[in-house]
């Protein structure tokens, strides 16, 4: 038993790495063209991107320092990013009179990615902003991907919330944590749910800090920013569950109409979590290789206050839809899409004010590591 379920597990995991990835291109549903929010939050944590690397006391002299960007998917913010590091570390080398080295940056995530668009967008790029090396790492981040400490300096971004499966049981008819009907955690889900999608972080996380205490340096840094939680209830809703609650009302209208199987909603769940700040820190301090020189929570940005009810589901819509096309497409079949996110569109235009409620409790958690040294 336990072999088989450790191979659906491997095949659940293979499956995530094959199909899901942000929506390609520069359409109007690709998520270079609906990742703005992603860019303000990036932006709003600038400061403390600059304490991390102001603070930074082992930076090394070095003939070139290596930098990777984790699920950096495949539009401009990419470049923004590296742009802001590069430029912050370069600025402290010539501060303390140290010789400014080459930069290597590794861009990484999952193959399905659209490196294309990427590169392309980095090759149209001013060569002020093209500064450093670039290549592009496929795989997933909770495996090894780089040589033994290879890298200085690792950022990753809106990724950590996005686990490498759904937690089995939840999708096992035979299990008392079958999600039937259901598309994520809920308050009329089974009990216990949200403990298993924790556990399913908790593995995820511990295999990413485990992966990455093999490629840093001694004294390097790594800046997360991640989707998070304000409080300390699994179960308590979130904006996010919210958001997924009402695809899986659309879901189950598509499934009404006799244009989706029952069974594949009954075999959908989202490969998500939204974490709270003492869970990760917890995690880092059992894994046990890194120091937390940083943490802060922010409040979402909220940048849909000017637009009606309609517009705010329309623009979640097709937000959602960058993010999950791919999968949704997968699961579900292609011919679907439209239907589906049109329909998910007027189901968040319907709840938007208890949606409206939530955001002012959804955060960002900015989360600054170092490598330990070893004595």
């Amino acid at each position: 038993m336990c072999s088989e379920v450790a191979a659906e597990a491997f095949h659940n995991k293979q499956k995530m790495e094959r199909v899901f990835s942000m929506n390609a291109g520069n359409g109007d549903y690709s998520y270079a063209q609906n990742s703005t929010w992603q860019k303000d939050e990036l932006l709003r944590a600038k400061s403390e991107l600059e304490e991390c690397i102001k603070s930074w006391k082992t930076i090394l002299e070095c003939e070139t320092l290596c930098i990777a960007d984790l699920g950096c998917s495949c539009g401009p913010n990419a470049l923004l990013i590296t742009e802001i590091i590069t430029t912050l570390i370069r600025n402290k080398y010539a501060h303390n009179g140290i010789r400014v080295p080459d930069f290597h940056v590794f861009y990484n995530d999952l193959p399905s990615t659209d490196f294309n668009t990427l590169f392309r967008l980095l090759s149209a790029a001013p060569p002020v902003e093209t500064s450093y090396f670039a290549a592009g790492v496929p795989g997933s981040f909770y495996t090894r991907l780089f040589p033994p400490k290879s890298l200085h300096f690792v950022h990753s971004s809106f990724s950590l919330h996005w686990l490498s499966q759904v937690p089995p049981q939840v999708e096992d008819k035979n299990s008392k944590l079958w999600n039937k009907g259901r598309i994520y955690i809920s308050e009329k889900g089974p009990a216990g749910i949200e403990d298993a999608y924790f556990a399913q972080f908790q593995e995820d996380f511990n295999c990413f800090l485990r992966a990455r205490a093999k490629e840093v340096v001694e004294g390097g840094r790594m800046f997360l920013v991640l989707n998070g939680r304000l409080n300390a209830g699994r179960r308590r809703p979130t904006s996010s569950a919210l958001c997924w609650e009402a695809l899986g009302f659309a879901i189950q209208d598509l499934v009404s109409q006799g244009l989706i199987e029952e069974e594949k909603l009954n075999s959908f769940n989202m490969p998500y979590y939204d974490a709270f700040e003492d869970e990760l820190r917890s995690e880092v301090d059992k894994e046990g290789s890194f120091n937390v020189v940083g943490l802060k929570v922010n409040i979402n940005y909220d940048d849909l206050e000017e637009f009606d009810d309609k517009d705010k589901g329309i623009i979640i819509s097709k937000q959602t839809r960058a993010l999950l096309e791919n999968l949704i497409s997968y699961h579900f079949g292609e011919g679907v899409v439209d239907a589906l996110f049109n329909r998910y569109s007027k189901v968040i235009a319907a709840n938007i004010i208890q949606i409206d409620e939530l955001l002012k409790e959804s955060t960002s958690i900015i989360l600054a590591l170092e490598r330990a040294i070893s004595t």
